[in-house]
């Protein structure tokens, strides 16, 4: 015992001769570490140091110095040495990597964790290391061998992440540490266990020094433990509190009582726990408890002592209860007792709430009991919900930015690419130059696509995406759709079919551009995915009722197909289909996600089959309400859309950007019509007020510097030449969202186009503005190719339809009913003061102050989607303004007369329903 007494307390007594080989791994270790380093005085040291130690004989000791050795040259290496840049982490893979016998031994483990778990491997270790002292004193003894191979089991298995676990795994080292500090002292003496673990813990905190998680090693020292451990199960530890002593006959001074003082048992301290609490032994019987652990099992004390411990928990937790207290002493992992799990209680009531409960051994003689705290964890569920939601939403967001930073700078690349060839190579070859244009349309139109999707997808996260409803041609939209992607299968070399069941009705109300949209997305998707085959576009009734019809639609191909465990996640944000062989198929990623939310948002479900290398098959079902037309009426085109009609119009242009000025000038030069810039908000003020000249219209950014457009439009309504004669003003904005338009309506717009400004919706505008005929609809591109043929008269008239189109003010103002609310009540304050001014100006003859009513009143019709009556107020504006036009003038207001009549009366029925729900 001596002997080995001595090699405990100075291992460093039995020395090897150092060895001259090159082939010694442990200089080599070295000697690669040295090389990485700027020669100095301080390499030099730690050079030194290590050429003259003699490293210990037992290999688990010289591994231990070598780490020591290791971690000093670490240390220099990133801390002192300038030129050395690396980081701890990456020189330990480096070494890991060149040194794997080394850096694979057990004192270099540790190396490799961090945190909790690096606690856990080091404690581990200090625990390995003193039992195979233990083995080097009495190599048969199975005592030390069965420890080891238990720890050892443990030491090697792959550390946990999860923070309850780590905390189980270092309390259970501690219980470990208790035991074989006990069982050993029995076998070699209580003084020498001690110095073993003493000792073990010096050379610890000396060779690992460099790592802060070797003061953990404090925790499972045994001479730290509670003595309550050591106290006897048969003490009574619910007995009354100790009675004070009676009074002695002469009286003492009264004390100020101090903590030495207070008697405190116990009972106090297990009664007054924030956990539930029960005392019990290894039958399951329980033997004492506290007030809130009958709370939480909704039980009395005395219905819980004749309770066994295990009918309290579900049974899967009872049986591993109870197979730990019967293992308690053969040396096998314990799955709850000195661990912490969480797990629903139902009390009597039938109540389940969350709680944490931990088992732990009292180590009492002569007969075991174990403690048993419960901890509602309510909270804490709620504050990791919320701490996961929160990580997810940093996720998705870091996930946004990397796949729209992605997918936007791929059509980018292809613009600025060919826009550099174009201006090298110039425009003679005639043929380059059409395919470089092309080329530069294309990523153009694939760049507002994607900007669209997120847009969509914006929307949808914030709630916003609202629906249309209105009348069209289901089979035609369809047809339409059917025959542009067939020009698309044709190019792949696919077959496109499809096929509408007959019996359903061709007008229906909905969503028509939402439903474009779906089916665009899921035949795009079928052509992308597929290299050969057919695709097939289905569409069913399968139910039909007086009011309404649900139609399925099948979108199915023959692509590459969706593997089983991926087809759940194709519906998530941004998730694309994991195949290596079509790495070349890219996207947003957000097209499903739009797709299923918009056939949710209609009351539908988006569902996929799919076999990989067979193909796959989406499907949904949507119903729409049955329309009473029988057709639908060409919308009148644009009236003569000649350029000489708009020949001489003024138009001033408020545009910050010197891209958008240029396209802006190059488009109404193309109509022969003039265009003055102003730079900012503020400038176009400044030229409105101060021109000598009347401009025809404003087409007013909303986003500049020094003075928005909001603001530029307020001060040219508050001007006093707006005053005499009010130009229209159309707002142009990127800004796609509802409140955006609203702002702009509050301001005093006309119209409100959206960038990127297109070339027919900019001469819609100018058509309408100075069309001079009775066409009583605003011009609108031509929806329907063909023209059906009128139907045959009938005896009952259909019933004439509302002025007004609630669905569509709804879809404009994002389902704001206050806003809607608020803005036909301003119509019915406003119009009928302004409508009978207008009409006695116009008996009086002044036709000036008749001309600026019409235009004022042109706008409230206008933002409420009125076009026809907004097309009679334009004319009665332009003609009383020309003498020779004076009787036109009253025709329209005559015209107009009547349809404000009725206007007025369904406005004011629409506001009673509004405010009546």
């Amino acid at each position: 015992m001596s002997s080995f007494i001595d090699r405990l307390l100075n291992h460093r007594a039995t020395r090897i001769t150092k060895s001259d080989s090159t082939e010694d791994p442990i200089k080599n270790f070295f000697n690669y570490l040295i090389s990485l380093g700027t020669p100095g005085p301080r390499l030099k040291l730690l050079e030194s140091k290590i050429e003259n130690f003699e490293f210990p004989e037992d290999a688990y000791l010289a591994e231990i110095c070598v780490v020591n050795f290791y971690l000093d040259l670490e240390f220099y290496l990133i801390n002192h040495d300038a030129r050395y840049i690396n980081t701890e982490e990456k020189l330990r893979l480096q070494i890991k990597k060149q040194f794997p016998k080394i850096a694979n031994s057990n004192a270099f483990l540790p190396l490799y964790t961090s945190g909790k778990n690096q606690e856990i491997s080091l404690a581990q270790l200090f625990l390995i290391t003193i039992l195979k002292k233990f083995k080097d004193e009495d190599p048969e003894l199975n005592t030390t061998i069965s420890w080891l191979n238990s720890l050892e089991k443990a030491f090697y298995a792959e550390p946990s992440s999860d923070l309850v676990q780590q905390i189980n795994s270092f309390r259970r080292i501690k219980d470990d540490a208790y035991k074989i500090n006990k069982e050993f002292g029995e076998i070699f003496g209580q003084d020498f266990v001690d110095s073993a673990f003493s000792g073990t813990k010096e050379e610890f905190f000396s060779y690992y020094e460099k790592l802060n998680a070797v003061v953990a090693i404090n925790d499972v020292m045994p001479q730290l433990f509670t003595s309550l451990l050591n106290e006897s199960a048969n003490k009574d530890y619910f007995k009354p509190p100790i009675e004070p002593l009676p009074p002695q006959e002469t009286p003492l001074p009264k004390q100020k009582p101090s903590a030495h003082s207070a008697q405190t048992t116990h009972v106090d301290v297990l009664e007054n726990l924030l956990d539930g609490y029960l005392l019990f032994d290894n039958s399951g019987a329980i033997k004492g408890m506290n007030t809130l652990s009958t709370r939480i099992f909704g039980l009395e004390k005395e219905q819980l002592k004749q309770t066994s411990v295990y009918k309290l928990f579900p049974e899967a937790i009872s049986t591993k209860l109870h197979k730990d207290i019967q293992n308690l002493y053969k040396q096998q992992p314990l799955a709850l007792i000195g661990n912490r799990v969480e797990l629903d209680i139902k009390n009597t009531q039938g109540e389940l709430m969350p709680y944490e409960v931990t088992f732990t051994n009292n180590y009492s003689e002569p007969v075991d009991t174990f403690s048993l705290f419960i901890r509602n964890i309510t909270e804490r569920k709620d504050t990791l919900k919320a701490k996961m939601n929160a990580e997810r939403t940093a996720e998705a967001k870091t996930m946004f930015l990397s796949n729209m930073s992605h997918e936007i700078r791929t059509p980018l690349n292809v613009i600025l690419g060919l826009s550099e060839i174009l201006i090298k190579k110039g425009f003679d070859d005639k043929q380059l130059l059409k395919k470089n244009l092309e080329g530069i349309s294309f990523s153009a139109k694939n760049l507002l696509s994607i900007v669209n999707d997120i847009l969509d997808f914006s929307k949808i996260e914030a709630g916003k995406l609202t629906l249309q409803s209105s009348d069209f041609n289901l089979a035609e939209v369809i047809t339409n759709l059917s025959n542009a992607f067939e020009v698309k299968a044709r190019e792949k070399g696919l077959k496109l079919n499809t096929e509408i069941d007959p019996s359903i009705p061709d007008i229906v109300i909905g969503d028509q551009y939402r439903l474009n949209q779906i089916i665009t997305n899921l035949l795009g998707n079928a052509i992308k995915f597929t290299k050969r085959g057919v695709i097939q576009l289905d569409l069913k009734l399968v139910e039909e009722t007086a009011e309404s019809v649900k139609i399925k639609f099948t979108v199915k191909d023959t692509g590459i197909g969706i593997p089983a465990e991926q087809l759940n996640k194709i519906f998530d944000s941004f998730y694309q289909v994991d195949e290596p062989e079509h790495a070349k198929i890219n996207g947003t990623g957000l097209g499903l996600s739009i797709t299923k939310e918009l056939i949710n948002l209609q009351g539908g479900k988006l569902s996929a089959e799919s076999l990989v290398g067979e193909g796959s098959t989406f499907y949904f079902d949507l119903s729409f309400e049955k329309s009473k037309r029988k057709k639908l009426q060409d919308l009148e085109k644009p009236v003569d859309g000649k350029p000489k009609h708009l020949k001489g119009l003024t138009v001033l242009v408020a545009e910050d950007n010197k891209m958008n000025q240029f396209y802006i000038r190059q488009l109404l030069q193309g109509l022969e019509v003039h265009a003055d810039i102003a730079e900012n908000g503020e400038e176009a003020v400044a030229i409105y007020t101060n021109a000598p000249k009347k401009y025809d219209l404003i087409l007013m950014d909303m986003h500049m510097p020094v003075m928005n457009g909001l603001d530029a439009i307020a001060a040219i309504r508050r001007s006093e030449q707006d005053q005499l004669n009010k130009v229209p003003i159309v707002a142009c904005s990127a800004d796609v969202f509802p409140e955006a338009r609203k702002n702009a309506i509050k301001a005093g717009i006309d119209f409100y186009l959206t960038k990127p400004l297109k070339e027919e919706a900019l001469k819609e505008v100018l058509y309408w503005l100075i069309s001079d005929n009775s066409s009583a609809e605003k011009p609108v591109e031509q929806k329907q190719q063909h023209p059906e043929p009128p139907e045959p008269q009938k005896a009952q008239p259909e019933t004439a339809p509302s002025s007004i189109d609630l669905n569509q003010l709804f879809a404009i103002f994002d389902n704001d009913k206050d806003f809607v609310i608020a803005l036909l009540e301003v119509f019915i304050t406003e119009t009928p003061e302004d409508f009978n001014s207008l009409r006695n100006c116009v008996e009086r003859e002044y036709y000036a102050r008749a001309s600026t009513l019409a235009h004022k009143m042109k706008s409230s019709f206008m933002n409420l989607g009125m076009t026809e009556h907004g097309h009679h107020l334009q004319q009665i504006e332009t003609h009383l303004k020309n003498a020779d036009k004076i009787e036109e003038a009253k025709t329209h207001l005559q015209a107009f007369e009547m349809l404000y009549n009725k206007a007025l009366v369904d406005v004011n029925l629409q506001l009673i329903g509004l405010k009546e729900v």
